[in-house]
């Protein structure tokens, strides 16, 4: 995660893309469709920064930030760059020759995936929500088939997509104690951050530039609190009627939230741990 944005913001640095600081939020994401291991993060970049007068900059190119091939190759080198110094401290083990695979990698050709920014914001939120909320999979992919002991796991493949086009759908078949293997190495560390802040996003550089920002650039700033006190207002003055009877008394009262409801429509799993006395328990069933 700080490597990609190390390798955003050398670029961003340059005036043949940018000269300025952009803002970046990334999400950590440790599995691919199958639920198989697969580390990588998705990130959200201003298109465009804030330069060191502290007025807003936008990118030299229509679409793009940089040339593709130049965040591909900066992405590697910053990589690799830091993995080495990571190796070098001693805060890394690793069981096959590193330097060796290090050689074979950075000689290759990385793809760093991006897209052509957008205006709009439905499209930016539903993607922040998708991803910073998503687990390694939803119930609607998963289903455990009891008569054959088998798990199916519904995933989208990739590799047979077509331009323009929805991956097509596949299933694999996979065992219950595999199944749980794969979802459990996807459980981040307690109190790990998987969503990170950046540049004009992090709170202490915003604050700094916060006053010299254009005020348009700024999403929907004083909507929210504005849109409440016109409702306020409008609730003072409109008298509201049922849409049946037509009468005008009425009377608001708050509704208590249903204790019961997540163990009425929600099945938890069982966090006690089996009775010591009985060796002969079966794992599966518990």
């Amino acid at each position: 995660m700080r490597a990609s944005y190390k390798c955003i913001k050398d670029l961003c640095a340059k005036e043949e893309n940018l000269g300025a600081l952009p803002g970046m939020v990334s999400v950590l994401h440790t599995f691919g469709s199958d639920m198989k291991y697969h580390l990588h993060t998705h990130c959200l970049i201003t298109f465009g920064g804030v330069d060191k007068n502290g007025q807003w900059k936008w990118p030299k190119r229509d679409k793009k930030i940089a040339g593709y091939r130049a965040i591909c190759k900066t992405f590697r080198e910053v990589f690799l760059k830091m993995l080495r110094r990571e190796i070098k401290k001693g805060t890394l083990t690793t069981k096959v020759d590193i330097e060796e695979l290090i050689t074979t990698v950075e000689n290759k050709r990385w793809n760093v995936r991006n897209t052509y920014p957008t205006m709009d914001l439905k499209v930016l939120e539903n993607y922040l929500a998708r991803y910073i909320n998503r687990i390694a999979i939803s119930k609607g992919r998963f289903e455990y088939l009891a008569d054959q002991q088998q798990v199916n796991i519904i995933y989208k493949e990739y590799r047979k997509q077509k331009d323009n086009q929805a991956a097509p759908l596949a299933i694999k078949t996979i065992d219950p104690l595999v199944a749980i293997d794969q979802f459990l190495q996807h459980i981040l560390p307690p109190y790990f951050q998987k969503s990170r802040y950046y540049g004009l996003h992090a709170s202490s550089t915003y604050k700094k530039y916060a006053d010299k920002i254009d005020q348009k650039l700024i999403k929907n700033k004083d909507s929210v609190p504005s849109l409440f006190s016109l409702l306020m207002q409008l609730l003072k003055v409109a008298q509201y009627s049922c849409e049946k009877c037509k009468s005008l008394k009425f009377e608001i009262k708050d509704i208590p939230k249903d204790k019961d409801w997540i163990f009425n429509f929600i099945i938890l799993p069982n966090f006690r741990s089996p009775p010591k006395s009985n060796p002969h328990i079966n794992l599966l069933t518990a």
